[in-house]
């Protein structure tokens, strides 16, 4: 019974906001090293106020799993899940805690970090007051649960919700955030993993910017279905849209705003782990290069229906061509120009041949 609680509660929760985890990670240790993180912690541990906030922060994020919870033992699919009422109090309970503990598992490490630092500064208070308020967030998620098992019928929480109208350069990334969250973990987590590694790499031997430029490549060809998935998210929800009144480059500059905000993340990474060497003007260069070439695939695939095969073909072929390319020592301002210059171009003569009017 556990396993089926865990698939439908905690496997369901992260992977539905898997994307949500991986903006907050980017945010909290894209900008902060460790060192820095201990140094907000201690501060917190050692001021009553600063620690209240965490807990509130804490607290939005059980009430976020508790609604979460509540969502899925209302769904028709589990209403098979009431039966888990005839279990005896006991068991049902030690299963609701360990459900509300994987469900605040992110919770619980952070806790535990700020334990361990409060231990070393012999902060016994703060201590104390972190363990009871994390015991006390489990009791309460798993009190609801139980509660609602018992009252199906009942309103569910509702938490606030901020209404935002979104402009059109946000409406895929927001639908691929919620989702299609684990291709955008996917997605992005690779492309994050080969810059910050590239550029850790650089200052171990004796490299030149070349080597950047192959982490950039790789990168950007990490991006290279984002074209295709934009162009289903459109067909299946913006019906309307090749029917408006925009012209061709107006409609490529709403494509290139979208992906600079699915582009932003690389930015952030690559400032924050500049090599020494290597100038922040020629680190800003290296993503206009990469925007401009992931905009080249978006014009270059749209409006095709492309076979996976044929996909990974490309990606393989334009990987090998590409690395031949920087090793012949094409330079950075070269890519730029032919990656923003190709885009345009593609897309004005994909856009004259279904006849869109500019």
């Amino acid at each position: 019974m556990l396993t089926v609680l865990n698939r439908i509660f905690v496997t369901s929760f992260y992977v539905q906001n898997a994307g949500t985890f991986l903006v907050v990670f980017l945010l909290a240790f894209g900008f902060l090293r460790a060192n820095e993180h201990e140094a907000l912690i201690t501060a917190a541990i050692g001021n009553p106020f600063l620690l209240a906030i965490v807990f509130g922060l804490w607290t939005l994020y059980l009430l976020k799993t508790i609604a979460f919870v509540g969502q899925q033992l209302a769904a028709p699919e589990h209403l098979f899940i009431r039966t888990f009422w005839l279990i005896p109090s006991p068991k049902r309970w030690a299963m609701w805690f360990v459900i509300q503990i994987s469900l605040l598992m992110p919770i619980i490490g952070y806790g535990g970090w700020m334990i361990k630092i409060a231990a070393s500064y012999q902060q016994w208070l703060a201590l104390v007051a972190i363990l009871l308020f994390i015991g006390i967030l489990v009791f309460v998620g798993a009190l609801f649960a139980n509660y609602r098992l018992k009252h199906p019928g009942s309103e569910s929480i509702r938490l606030f919700r901020l209404s935002v109208q979104l402009p059109y350069e946000l409406f895929f990334p927001t639908y691929w955030l919620r989702h299609e969250p684990l291709s955008l973990v996917l997605t992005k987590a690779f492309s994050g993993l080969i810059l910050a590694g590239v550029c850790r790499l650089y200052p171990t031997d004796d490299y030149d910017e070349r080597l950047l430029l192959i982490g950039l490549l790789l990168a950007v060809l990490a991006h290279s279905q984002v074209g295709g998935q934009i162009s289903h998210f459109e067909r299946r929800y913006l019906l309307l849209l090749p029917n408006m009144p925009f012209s061709g480059l107006q409609r490529l500059g709403r494509y290139a705003l979208t992906f600079a905000v699915i582009w932003l993340p690389e930015l952030l990474i690559l400032l924050r782990n500049c090599p020494a060497d290597i100038r922040l003007d020629y680190v800003a260069w290296l993503w206009l290069t990469g925007w401009g070439w992931i905009l080249l695939m978006h014009s270059l695939a749209y409006g095709y229906e492309v076979l996976p095969e044929r996909w990974l073909s490309g990606v393989v072929a334009g990987f090998v061509i590409g690395l031949i390319i920087i090793m012949f020592g094409l330079p950075a301002m070269a890519w730029l120009l032919i990656g923003w210059i190709g885009a345009v171009a593609v897309w004005l003569r994909s856009q004259r041949k279904v006849g869109t009017h500019y």
